[in-house]
């Protein structure tokens, strides 16, 4: 509710209720930010341009459609992929060991919205139903695309380990590439 509060009286133009809105969420924003970008360096860039945008966007809010704290990190995370994908390519970090870096575009190669829902629920830490809420999705939705994600990330972590054979061709098996190729 002081979130709300802080919300309302910052959409009228007060300063000083934007910082003490500032102050009791950018701890959870910053942390959001450095697990969807893996850098804090770009993590402080993501803050700033989504606190710009919540300002920007303070007088859209709605508290009967998404708690104040959902709205926010919401906002963090779309300014959080969004420069992900202009700071790194989907094929810039192709050839690292890196395991995280492997995660990361497994899973921008998810569709936006599957992208979007996995992204709030195991990096922001939100519920199906909260999802559900800050999307303005229904929680059957939100349920069935985050199923539907999973077993594409599941599916893309799986090395390919058996040979392909090309059935009534006479053709030699098909190898797989060596790991840690590109695919």
């Amino acid at each position: 509710a002081a979130l709300g509060r802080l919300i309302a009286r910052s959409a009228s133009g007060d300063v000083a209720s934007f910082a003490r809105l500032y102050d009791a969420t950018s701890a959870a924003a910053f942390a959001l930010a450095v697990r969807v970008t893996g850098d804090r360096q770009l993590a402080e860039q993501v803050l700033q341009g989504a606190f710009v945008a919540v300002w920007n966007e303070l007088g859209r809010y709605s508290a009967r459609r998404t708690p104040p704290r959902t709205w926010i990190l919401a906002i963090v995370h779309r300014h959080a992929v969004a420069t992900l994908r202009d700071v790194r390519p989907a094929d810039a970090e192709a050839h690292t060991p890196d395991r995280t870096a492997a995660n990361h575009r497994a899973l921008r190669k998810l569709p936006d919205e599957q992208e979007q829902i996995v992204s709030l629920a195991y990096f922001g830490g939100h519920s199906q139903t909260e999802i559900a809420a800050m999307t303005g999705t229904p929680l059957a939705t939100v349920k069935a695309r985050t199923r539907s994600a999973l077993d594409q990330l599941r599916d893309a972590a799986r090395p390919l380990t058996e040979s392909i054979v090309l059935p009534l061709t006479g053709s030699p098996p098909i190898q797989p590439p060596p790991t840690g190729a590109a695919a």
